[in-house]
């Protein structure tokens, strides 16, 4: 059976990003180029795998790159043992790229009040009626507040959320894990600005609409005076939640409030900021 079979039988059982599906596909795309032809569910063993990231590497693709690639094989894979297609595999057998570790950055508290600020002052509206100002809006205060991912805060419904209690209740995209996350009062009186009885998603625009959104926020934030390091996006809301969270509660708390309940270590190396963690002190809640 051909993987990319495997693959759209996958996208029918389970709801994937768009950005997903076609992270997954240009990893079959590299992994049959790879081989030489289409991946078969056969090729998929502990070997020739190893053997494939070993010549991604070699050919000076990032650490990050390549373990992109590993996750989303194994994603297919995991998917191919649960249907029975091939036996379980020992995940701990697979190369692990080395990932070149920069330090983390989050934002300060009066980054993030400039980007709301900012945020209210876009002017326009989408298609479906929204004010471009009031969905940035709720986007940051959402995100800053839940530290959820962006591709939650994308998949996110209204049914997953309770305005009675303040709670965001979701499967994690990414670990298909259960999440809970607490609401402040700015956040929902964020959301009920952009609430919409017949719209069945909170934000309801795919990645590349949102990050048409972030430029245009970003361009506007730049005339108060705000500026970001390289690579960061609104992304960076959730290494800023994880910051304030670990400031005024230690690094267990920041691992249980963005879902990563396994332990502190991934949380430690890439969503607390660095600066945080030296100066081995606990200032005040960003946003109170």
């Amino acid at each position: 059976m051909m993987v990319k079979h495997l693959l759209n039988r996958l996208s029918v059982e389970v709801e994937l990003e768009p950005c997903t599906l076609a992270q997954y596909g240009r990893a079959l795309e590299k992994f049959g180029g790879y081989l030489g032809r289409e991946a078969e569910v056969h090729d998929l063993t502990v070997d020739c795998v190893n053997q494939f990231l070993a010549a991604l590497k070699a050919k000076g693709l990032t650490g990050t790159t390549v373990r992109n690639y590993r996750v989303s094989l194994t994603r297919l894979w995991n998917f191919a043992v649960s249907e029975g297609l091939c036996p379980p595999f020992d995940i701990r057998k697979l190369r692990s790229p080395k990932i070149d570790r920069r330090p983390v950055r989050a934002w300060s508290s009066n980054q993030v009040s400039t980007l709301l600020e900012s945020a209210s002052r876009v002017e326009g509206k989408l298609k479906m009626g929204l004010l471009r100002s009031d969905l940035l809006v709720a986007w940051i205060q959402v995100g800053y507040d839940t530290g959820l991912r962006p591709t939650d805060l994308r998949m996110l419904r209204w049914d997953d959320v309770d305005l009675e209690s303040s709670r965001v209740i979701i499967t994690q995209h990414k670990t298909h894990k259960p999440h809970t996350a607490v609401l402040s009062t700015d956040s929902i009186q964020s959301l009920l600005r952009i609430e919409r009885p017949t719209r069945s998603r909170v934000f309801p625009l795919g990645k590349g609409g949102m990050r048409k959104l972030e430029l245009l926020l970003f361009s506007t934030a730049s005339l108060s005076g705000f500026r970001r390091s390289r690579g960061q996006g609104l992304g960076t809301l959730r290494k800023t939640h994880a910051t304030a969270i670990y400031e005024a509660e230690g690094e267990h708390a920041a691992a249980e409030s963005l879902g990563h309940v396994g332990g502190t270590r991934t949380v430690r190396a890439s969503y607390i900021d660095s600066r945080s963690i030296r100066a081995g002190r606990l200032p005040p809640r960003l946003l109170g």
